[in-house]
């Protein structure tokens, strides 16, 4: 209807479906299936970095806008569904900042430190769901904190600053956890494969949690500003 959309936003969005793409189908997704260390840098670009172009790229606002409006006021199809689930009571839940962040760094602790990572890495289908969780985790937790997009509730900014500094202080506790780990976590998946650039699991087990750590508090501190 000749509305003008920011170009910012759409290099936003460029940007974060690139990183995706690259930690899925590109030689960081290579890699990932072979060293916890590279699977943790590909679990940082899906959870972390991309979501955050993703949600500054507005992509619930520019659907809104484009898809087909109603004529008589009940608003039907792809655009009605969107609205429902926008209102819904489902919605309100998840996008409490207490409630993204149980999602976005609870299920870290779900997935690492349970029998789930070493059996969702011994086929596709489990890694497939594990990289939508991740970038979807990430997509909830940086909607809530810094979207652009229209939100059930809008929450002042101490309280998603608080909510970030504890993002930051789970991820922490989370990484410190990984590198304090004695045994493989991965039930035997990387031993496997006998790579033979990696002879230390262990040791590439404890730098997956360096990397966790150091890569985690970026984007954290970049939404924080």
């Amino acid at each position: 209807r000749g509305d003008k959309w920011p170009v910012g936003r759409t290099i936003s969005f460029a940007l974060g479906i690139s990183a995706i793409d690259f930690a899925t189908s590109g030689g960081l997704g290579v890699y990932a299936h072979f060293a916890f260390s590279w699977h943790m840098v590909a679990h940082m670009v899906l959870g972390m970095i991309a979501p955050i172009g993703i949600v500054l790229g507005a992509p619930i606002t520019l659907a809104l806008r484009t898809l087909p409006q109603s004529r008589d006021g009940i608003e039907r199809g792809v655009r009605g569904l969107l609205i429902t689930a926008l209102h819904s009571r489902y919605s309100r839940i998840i996008t409490n900042p207490v409630v993204a962040l149980a999602i976005f760094d609870g299920s870290l602790f779900a997935l690492y430190f349970t029998s789930l990572f070493g059996g969702m890495m011994q086929s596709h289908q489990g890694h497939l769901f594990m990289n939508i969780h991740f970038i979807l985790a990430g997509f909830l937790f940086f909607h809530v904190i810094i979207g652009v997009d229209p939100n059930p509730r809008k929450y002042p900014h101490i309280v998603r600053i608080v909510i970030l500094f504890g993002a930051m202080s789970l991820h922490a506790f989370f990484s410190i956890a990984l590198m304090s780990e004695s045994t493989l976590i991965d039930g035997g998946y990387y031993g496997s494969l006998k790579t033979s650039w990696l002879p230390d699991l262990l040791h590439d087990q404890s730098m997956g949690g360096t990397i966790g750590w150091s890569m985690g508090e970026i984007p954290i501190l970049l939404a924080l500003i």
